[in-house]
């Protein structure tokens, strides 16, 4: 069973329902407006990217995806119960800039972008130019490059919106990543809560790991939210963690 909708752009969506997917799994037919058809799973980021508004339409308003409004929100939040202001951030797992539009429209300097497909990036310039000054691509970024842009561009904060864990960034590869960053940054994350998943406990086994380390990293955001719906149109919950480097 499908249902579709026509956007501005010509093309019509119809979701594939099929119940019992994983998210990895879920499909959609695109409708060209020459009547052409194509499947296309969902996490096939590359091709999603390559459609303008694509990306929008299916996971912002169709399944009501909430984690880049989420995440930018708690990071503001926390920030500002400490009075820290001027964050400047590294959005991890950018895509086409959907989180980084959000944390701009709330104060933050949206300094970098990084994916691990190059449509990403291109999309980003294409539907956000200017959002990001520097725009990395890669499945596993280099370190050294990362830490060279964090202290020249005075980084404050790590952001990824369920951009962490199977299938996305290696929680050991996020670890090196916020390593870079100095005393005082915030790192933000939404990460997936089903019972199956291990994001969440991967992630807060790498914050307890820094507990004898100069400078510990401490929880001080933890909510679990509506993530988004299915395409079966069941409810998928994800927690948002903000942690801060002392």
């Amino acid at each position: 069973m499908a249902t579709a909708r026509e956007p501005a752009a010509g093309w019509t969506v119809e979701l594939d329902t099929t119940p019992g997917r994983r998210q990895a799994q879920e499909e959609f037919l695109l409708r060209h407006p020459d009547g052409e058809t194509e499947r296309i799973t969902l996490h096939d980021y590359a091709r999603v990217y390559s459609v303008p508004g694509l990306y929008e339409d299916v996971v912002q308003r169709r399944l009501e995806c909430a984690s880049p409004a989420t995440v930018a929100e708690a990071l503001v939040e926390a920030a500002g119960e400490h009075g820290v202001e001027g964050l400047r951030a590294f959005d991890l797992g950018a895509g086409n800039g959907v989180v980084g539009e959000e944390l701009r429209d709330r104060g933050v300097t949206v300094v970098a972008g990084a994916d691990g497909v190059p449509e990403a990036r291109e999309a980003a310039h294409r539907d956000r130019p200017g959002l990001y000054a520097h725009y990395l691509v890669g499945e596993r970024l280099d370190v050294e490059e990362v830490t060279r842009l964090v202290r020249d561009e005075e980084l404050t904060a790590l952001v990824a919106a369920g951009a962490v864990g199977a299938g996305h960034v290696p929680v050991d590869a996020l670890a090196q990543l916020w390593d870079a960053f100095p005393p005082g940054s915030y790192l933000a994350l939404t990460l997936a809560a089903g019972e199956q998943d291990h994001d969440v406990t991967d992630v807060e086994g790498m914050l307890a790991a820094t507990a004898d380390t100069a400078h510990p990293s401490r929880t001080v955001v933890r909510r679990r939210f509506r993530h988004r719906v299915s395409m079966a149109g069941t409810e998928l919950f994800y927690l948002v963690l903000v942690a801060v480097k002392e």
